[in-house]
């Protein structure tokens, strides 16, 4: 068996099949021929969480094995480690270890990117991300990847992390012109769309945005938090990458007791984009082990075409 260090994890998940491979995910879900339980989270000490996954189809078996520790950061430690271990489905032999957050970020960060194609009205070429981790970065060399990105706009919880980010993401993504804000409702100002990546408690956006500002949500991944406010959300439609999810884990959503008759799933506008009827609609995400198994097929596909 191989095992891949992030560098070569993310060599393995180039982004344009990823996102094919996310969308044959979706419908393999919706038809019952992939396998993917919600899965299951135990709380470590200190606020921590241990996450489980897991995903079976026709020709492969994943299992991937993260913690989350948010105050690892003050200890100069990655908030995200673990490992995806790939299987064969036929005869159960191990084919690959991945490195767990960067698959995360990228199958993560290549939702997103569905989202403001199928989801959106026009094309963003401008996008604000608040929060400086894993998913951040994964986000912007994704984002950076598929093309037509002009803009990014940096929020963190302090300047000094989005100087910091700023800094790496210079070195990597050319022209790309980068910004550093001091306030969300600065980068929301500059943007068209806006995705939070924070593992905050409390809501992180504002209230009221722009209507024809996009909102993803996605760091918020237990029921005790919450990036995206409650008036926001009761004040549009809302969009998911899987239901049950949703209604297990997106803090924000749980939150706000929303009605769930109003929340519809992402392969339910596969098809075409969502009618222009008022304002955007927001997307939250909370992962599913299904994203992974799509993560498993790109790794698997480019290694053999290596």
């Amino acid at each position: 068996m191989r095992v891949f260090d992030a560098a070569a994890t993310r060599l393995l998940l180039p982004a344009a099949p990823l996102l094919e491979a996310l969308l044959q995910a979706m419908r393999a879900r919706r038809t019952g021929s992939l396998d993917a339980p919600v899965r299951m989270a135990l709380p470590l000490p200190g606020g921590a969480s241990y996450l489980v996954m897991a995903a079976a189809d026709a020709e492969l078996a994943v299992t991937k094995q993260v913690t989350v520790h948010p105050s690892n950061r003050s200890r100069g430690l990655p908030t995200i480690q673990g490992q995806m271990l790939v299987r064969d489905a036929l005869d159960g032999g191990a084919l690959m270890a991945l490195d767990g957050p960067t698959v995360t970020g990228r199958r993560t960060a290549a939702l997103s990117v569905l989202r403001l194609r199928n989801l959106a009205s026009r094309p963003a070429s401008s996008v604000a991300l608040v929060g400086t981790g894993v998913q951040a970065l994964e986000h912007a060399r994704l984002l950076a990847e598929l093309g037509g990105l002009e803009a990014l706009h940096l929020v963190g919880r302090t300047p000094a992390r989005a100087e910091a980010m700023a800094a790496t993401l210079a070195r990597e993504l050319g022209d790309v012109e980068l910004h550093v804000h001091a306030t969300v409702a600065s980068a929301a100002r500059a943007a068209q769309a806006i995705i939070t990546l924070t593992t905050s408690a409390c809501p992180v956006l504002p209230d009221s945005m722009r209507e024809d500002l996009l909102v993803i949500g996605v760091g918020a991944f237990r029921p005790q938090l919450a990036e995206l406010p409650p008036a926001l959300l009761r004040s549009r439609r809302i969009v998911v990458d899987t239901l049950e999810g949703a209604r297990a884990e997106a803090g924000d959503l749980i939150q706000a007791d929303l009605d769930w008759t109003r929340v519809t799933e992402l392969v339910d506008h596969l098809d075409g984009p969502l009618a222009a009827d008022g304002a955007a609609p927001v997307f939250k995400t909370v992962g599913a082990a299904a994203w992974d198994m799509a993560a498993a097929h790109v790794a698997v596909q480019t290694l053999a075409c290596a």
